[in-house]
C-alpha cells in the first residue's frame, strides 16, 4: 500500500485549509448570532433611544409631537442622568476600596436604583403627556405594531 502525502504547499492543499478556515468563521458567526447576548431590553434603553423607537413607528405629525414633548424634559433626564451616573461612580468607589462596606455599598447601590427609577419615570411621564395628543390612527398603528413585534 503506497502513502500519498500531501504536500502542504500545493495550491489544493492551501484551498482546502482555507475553505475550511471560512467555514469555521462563519460557523462561528451564526452561532453568535442565534446564541450570543440578545440586546437590552427597551426598558433598560436610554431614554432617547426609548423614544426614537417608538417615534419611528408612528406618522410623521405623531412623532413630531413625541420628540416636542420629549425636548420639554430632555434637560431633566439629562439631569438625572448626570445623578445616576454619579452614584454609579461612588458604588465603584466602594466596591474598589480594599475594605468592602457593605452597608455603605448597599446605600450606593440603592441611591442609584432610585436614580435610575426617577429616570424612568421621567420617560413615562413624557409618554403619558404625548399619547392623547396623538391622532387616534396614529395610536392605533402604534399598539398593532408594538403587539406583533
Amino acid at each position: 500500500m503506497k502513502r500519498r502525502w500531501i504536500a502542504l504547499g500545493s495550491p489544493r492543499t492551501l484551498a482546502l485549509l482555507a475553505s475550511l478556515c471560512l467555514n469555521v468563521l462563519m460557523a462561528s458567526y451564526i452561532a453568535k448570532q442565534w446564541f450570543g447576548p440578545s440586546p437590552p431590553a427597551l426598558g433598560a434603553a436610554a431614554p432617547p433611544r426609548v423614544i426614537r423607537f417608538v417615534a419611528d413607528r408612528l406618522p410623521s405629525a405623531d412623532a413630531a409631537t413625541l420628540w416636542r414633548v420629549y425636548g420639554a424634559k430632555e434637560q431633566a433626564l439629562r439631569d438625572t442622568q448626570a445623578d445616576y451616573e454619579r452614584s454609579l461612580r461612588r458604588a465603584g468607589d466602594l466596591l474598589a476600596q480594599p475594605e468592602v462596606d457593605a452597608a455603605a455599598l448597599r446605600g450606593a447601590v440603592m441611591e442609584a436604583r432610585e436614580k435610575r427609577i426617577k429616570q424612568g419615570d421621567i420617560v413615562i411621564e413624557t409618554f403619558l403627556e404625548a399619547f392623547p395628543q396623538l391622532s387616534p390612527q396614529g395610536r392605533q398603528d402604534l399598539i398593532g405594531r408594538l403587539r406583533r413585534r
